[in-house]
């Protein structure tokens, strides 16, 4: 005999003792009699069944009970059954008495087990209903009735913080307009999850009948007692929200309440932020559950029966109502059931019946129902996390800088480019194209804090060291240092700018660990008040769009290597105060396009160790204001076509014709001597000299 057939045959024993009701009992271990129970139920909240029994065992192990399945039955001459199914969550054993040991047993849905769990997790990219699967079906709830009609979009990013496993998903179940229920059956229960208020099934035997004078246990079924309440509720909901794809959009969202007849004002609720990020396809929906959860409770109905079927989310008719305004379909909110079995108690029971009653609240099933949103979890401050990324890189980021973390307390994902949503960071200055920018490196801990507290929106705040990422420099040795250090990428090497505060020892110092490039579109001026030292490992370039100028307090060595050149397109000019010297290892050569001039104020030397050659295409012009000396061994002067040596008194010409002297008067001293073939006319030249005698116009020879 299964299990549930038991309870139905052990039922049907008080049935046939002339009772209208009876209900029965059956869980892991034990064999037990219901005394009394008491049911509490209501749309998006587990059940509490509370089951109070007796057994002619009073040695029933109670932890073979716990987190089993137990069933509750209701059996009536005139209804159909009614189940009530779930798992032991609390087991307390009572006094005995003569022959019976009394116990309660509290029964709840399997979905209780998500109470017993907290978590911080992080989901992404995953719809809400996925996430919500998957977390069911962790925990065990795996017979799930997903009845949705709404498109979800993935949430990039969803967070789990330190909530208990179901705060966790009736919260973003909530957040979109979702809720559960459940259905029950002799063999389990079953969890109902949707977005669809108005498709919730009627319940067994929908139509019930308003009757308000039952006369006692009428074998009808019937609703005793309803009232109908309107109250005040908000009649607006508004909401607001940003995102840093598109900053200066406006994101505001606005939906109205149905049924407003009566209010003599507006009751706007405003919201920011909406947790929405697309105005038009998640905002103005969320914004429309808001408002109807606001008015979920704005029109009810409340009322008593003895109908067994009555099931929080399904619906129900009332009938014959003396208000014709009470005879619609009605959605059941909460539902509390309690019955009493005197019976069970055999010869310890009085002629009291067995009696069930239940209480319900509805709301009119032509409006929706939706979940109020949970209050979502604050996180308290900063946290820290370490930058991660893919296996070989060392900075991983998106075109907004933003980099992805592993929070220390993520035990489900590993430490890598999936590890978290692109978080931002926080830089020390922002603008549209220009600011501060330094993104964290993989492997650097940061500190990470959450706009409004919500873990789902975090933002890189500042970055730390540990004791594996020191800082640049020993401390407290070097604590007067300020720096800016960084760490070449995939390779040795860094870049600094570095602050030195000792006092006497003050100092700015930059490191390049490749090219030093700086830009300057107007003045730069450098003061330095004492040395200055440039040392260039290979070449050294400067050009200047103007003038450059140098004024040098005292002496200016420069010492060339190799050879110097200097290409001047205009003139040069040089002014030494005293002297100059050149000193030229080798050659020195001049090589002037138009005049070369040089003056002189004093004296003019002139050393040459070897030859000295000059060549003039031109004229060759010396004036010498006093006297020229020459000192030589040999003095050779040559002129091709004429020569002529001129002073107060004559003038010596030589040319292709020969030598002519000319002059008022010729004085030989000396011997006189011919060489060579012509003819002897130098003793005549002596003769007419000594005599003081005219010299011929022309010689004899030439005559002849």
């Amino acid at each position: 005999m299964g299990a549930f057939e038991t309870i139905s045959s052990l039922a049907q024993r008080f049935l046939d003792q002339d009772q209208d009701l009876a209900f029965g009992f059956e869980a892991a271990a034990g064999r037990f009699t219901v005394v009394g129970f008491s049911v509490q139920e209501a749309i998006n909240t587990p059940f509490e069944i509370v089951v109070d029994l007796a057994s002619l065992d009073p040695d029933i192990d109670l932890a073979a009970l716990l987190d089993a399945p137990a069933c509750l039955g209701l059996y009536s001459k005139y209804q159909t059954p009614r189940h009530f199914h779930g798992i032991v969550t609390d087991a307390m054993r009572g006094d005995s008495g003569y022959r019976r040991t009394f116990y309660t047993l509290v029964l709840r849905p399997s979905l209780s087990r998500l109470d017993h769990g907290s978590d911080w997790r992080i989901w992404q990219d995953m719809t809400v209903p996925e996430v919500a699967a998957q977390l069911l079906s962790e925990q065990g709830v795996t017979d799930v009735d997903w009845r949705l009609d709404e498109t979800y979009l993935p949430r990039e990013y969803l967070t789990q913080a330190g909530e208990t496993n179901r705060a966790f998903l009736e919260r973003i179940l909530a957040e979109e307009g979702i809720f559960y229920a459940f259905a029950h059956s002799p063999d389990g229960h079953k969890l109902i999850v949707t977005d669809a208020p108005l498709a919730m099934p009627m319940i067994a035997d929908p139509v019930l009948a308003y009757n308000a004078n039952p006369g006692g246990q009428s074998r009808g079924v019937w609703v005793s007692r309803f009232s109908q309440t309107e109250r005040l509720r908000a009649s607006h909901y508004a909401m607001e929200d940003y995102t840093f794809h598109n900053p200066p959009a406006g994101m505001g969202t606005l939906a109205v309440g149905e049924r407003l007849d009566g209010l003599k004002g507006r009751y706007e609720h405003f919201a920011y932020p909406g947790r929405y990020k697309d105005p038009a396809s998640v905002g103005n929906r969320f914004t429309r559950h808001r408002i109807e959860a606001e008015r979920v409770d704005a029109t009810t109905g409340a009322g008593e029966t003895n109908c067994l079927h009555l099931n929080a989310a399904f619906q129900m008719t009332l009938a014959a109502h003396t208000d014709p305004r009470a005879n619609s379909r009605h959605r059941l909110l909460a539902v509390s059931h309690s019955g009493q079995q005197s019976a069970a108690l055999e010869e310890d029971a009085g002629d009291a019946p067995t009696t069930y009653s239940a209480s319900f609240v509805t709301q009119p099933g032509h409006l929706p129902y939706r979940p109020a949103v949970p209050r979502k979890p604050v996180v308290d401050g900063p946290q820290m996390a370490v930058v991660t990324g893919p296996p070989g890189e060392e900075i991983y980021c998106d075109n907004f800088g933003r980099v992805k973390v592993q929070f220390e307390w993520n035990r489900h994902t590993p430490a890598d480019e999936h590890s978290s949503c692109w978080i931002r960071v926080s830089q020390n200055w922002g603008g549209g194209g220009w600011g501060h920018m330094a993104i964290p490196r993989i492997g650097q801990e940061v500190i990470v804090d959450f706009f409004d507290g919500d873990a789902d929106q975090p933002i890189i705040t500042g970055r730390t060291y540990n004791a594996r990422n020191r800082p640049p420099y020993k401390l407290p040795e070097h604590k007067t240092r300020m720096t800016i250090k960084s760490d070449t990428h995939k390779g040795t090497g860094f870049n600094e700018l570095r602050f030195e505060d000792e006092a006497g020892r003050e100092e700015v110092f930059l490191h390049a660990q490749k090219d030093h490039n700086t830009i300057i579109l107007n003045d730069e001026s450098h003061s330095i008040g004492r040395d200055r030292s440039k040392s260039v490992g290979n070449d050294q370039s400067e050009a200047i769009g103007n003038d450059k100028t140098i004024s040098v307090g005292h002496d200016h060595t420069e010492t060339i290597g190799n050879d110097a050149r200097h290409s001047i397109a205009n003139d040069v000019t040089y002014s030494v105060g005293q002297n100059q010297i050149e000193d030229y290892g080798k050659d020195h050569i001049h090589n002037v396009g138009n005049i070369y001039k040089q003056d002189i104020f004093a004296d003019h030397l002139y050393q040459a160790g070897r030859h000295f050659d000059g060549q003039v295409n031109g004229d060759y012009k010396l004036e010498v204001g006093a006297s020229i000396t020459t000192n030589t061994g040999q003095h050779k002067l040559m002129a091709f076509e004429k020569f002529e040596i001129s002073g107060p008194g004559g003038k010596i010409t030589i040319d292709a014709s020969g030598i002519t002297l000319e002059a008022a008067q010729i004085n030989l001293k000396g011997a006189v001597s011919m060489g060579g073939s012509g003819s002897a006319q130098v003793p005549t030249l002596s003769l007419a000299a000594n005599d003081a005698l005219p010299l011929a116009e022309e010689c004899p020879k030439d005559k002849g």
